[in-house]
């Protein structure tokens, strides 16, 4: 991790977080056609978006998104800079990039080279502070306050030929400069013709300083509109697959929409779905990064976690005596799991951690984990089979027998299923 990371503070929870009921507005109101229309289940994320546009063109304004990787930022900060331009509005975009967090200025460079021409109207010590930040000229750093003033009076003098939007991207990988200088802006805007509109994820470190923001909290979709989005995109998924996929995503749109995609991608025509549903690049990225830098221990806790049904903390310490519940503390500080001090039991953040956790482990690491589990779980019989059975490496009649047992069990309790799945892999493992 660079050292600019490493001095990141904690995003600032919103003070004017928006609850639904704050919101006002009337949620019996479905997103109309044209560049509302895309949005499924986000009515009244649309009429506060909506509302927000028409006011930031006539006397500024910020408006700040927060929530879940996948859960829709991108998509409806899309959505509202169509609408605006459809308005009438200048555009100005720009995105935090993490390989770019470490240059100074470099989101504030994205954001404001569309009018890199008007800087010769400012005055001089603006001018050349604001040249010298960008990397348009050499000389010593720019004072930093006097950056953000030069912002501020160049973008109030592109609004006077129209209304201006600034539109802000993944706000947590901004730059600690330009997070800095945006942050002055988007409290200094009331009646200037320029909005802000910025998205970020959730409990994730920032240099943001969004004290005083109008921010909402962008929830997941709920049961119903989940089932519309997945049920437009793919009409024929089988009823299991469907339940599966709706339960797995618990309402982020983008897991609803590749999590299909990478099934079929990976197993075909699916007959027997697998315990850790695979993911598509997309998916991977969204929580990859922050699984990818924790210790190797707390990968290990977490395969552990993922591959056993229960999450267990004494099963999990049976199958790797080496490991403790300390090791799980890097986890819940960036936010990917916790431990339930009542029921001690570990809790993925959202099913998508777990599977992220799975597809970035290697094979012989989730083989590992299976024989750890195997002989943890030596007296329940089915669970062990199941393990042992992962774990194998080639055909093995003991495994297949006791595989065999676990699918009569199954067939005895009427999960048809589970005993297909069962007698499927003992198959497989069978020399003869």
């Amino acid at each position: 991790m660079s050292k600019v990371r490493e001095e990141a503070v904690p995003a600032v929870t919103p003070l004017s977080a928006l609850s639904v009921h704050e919101l006002a507005v009337d949620t019996t109101v479905l997103p109309g056609p044209g560049v509302w229309g895309s949005l499924v289940g986000r009515g009244r994320e649309v009429q506060l978006t909506d509302s927000f546009l028409d006011r930031a063109a006539v006397d500024g304004g910020a408006l700040w998104f927060i929530g879940d990787p996948g859960v829709g930022k991108t998509v409806l900060l899309k959505a509202a800079t169509d609408a605006a331009a459809e308005a009438g509005t200048r555009i100005l975009w720009g995105a935090g990039a993490e390989f770019e967090a470490d240059l100074a200025f470099s989101a504030l460079n994205q954001l404001l080279s569309p009018i890199h021409d008007s800087l010769e109207r400012l005055p001089g010590v603006h001018r050349d502070a604001l040249l010298r930040a960008l990397g348009f000229s050499d000389g010593p750093p720019p004072d930093r306050l006097v950056v953000s003033t030069a912002t501020m009076a160049l973008l109030r003098q592109a609004a006077e030929a129209q209304p201006l939007l600034l539109v802000v991207d993944d706000v947590h990988w901004l730059d600690r400069a330009s997070a800095a200088v945006l942050g002055f802006v988007a409290r200094r805007l009331a009646g200037s013709r320029v909005g802000l509109i910025a998205a970020s994820r959730t409990s994730t470190e920032s240099f943001f300083g969004g004290e005083g923001l109008t921010a909402y909290e962008l929830p997941p979709l709920d049961d119903d509109a989940s089932a519309r989005l997945l049920d437009a995109r793919f009409p024929t998924l089988a009823t299991r697959v469907r339940r599966r996929v709706l339960a797995e995503a618990e309402g982020n749109p983008l897991a609803l929409l590749e999590l299909p995609a990478a099934l079929n991608r990976r197993f075909g025509s699916v007959r027997v779905l697998p315990a850790v549903l695979p993911l598509g690049r997309r998916l991977q990225a969204l929580y990859g990064s922050r699984v990818a830098e924790l210790p190797p221990e707390t990968r290990r806790m977490l395969l552990l976690a993922a591959l056993d049904s229960t999450g267990d903390l004494r099963t999990l310490k049976a199958a790797w005596r080496a490991g403790n519940v300390e090791d799980l503390a890097p986890a819940e500080r960036a936010g990917l799991a916790s431990v339930d001090d009542r029921t001690h039991r570990v809790a993925f953040h959202h099913p998508l951690v777990r599977s992220t956790v799975v597809e970035l482990s290697t094979d012989s690491e989730r083989r590992e984990a299976h024989r750890g589990l195997a002989e943890a779980l030596v007296h329940q019989p089915e669970r062990h089979a199941w393990h042992l059975a992962d774990a194998a490496v080639e055909s093995d009649e003991h495994v297949a027998g006791l595989l065999e047992q676990a699918g009569g069990g199954a067939l005895h309790r009427g999960d048809a299923n589970r005993a297909v799945a069962a007698l499927l892999r003992a198959a497989d493992l069978s020399p003869r």
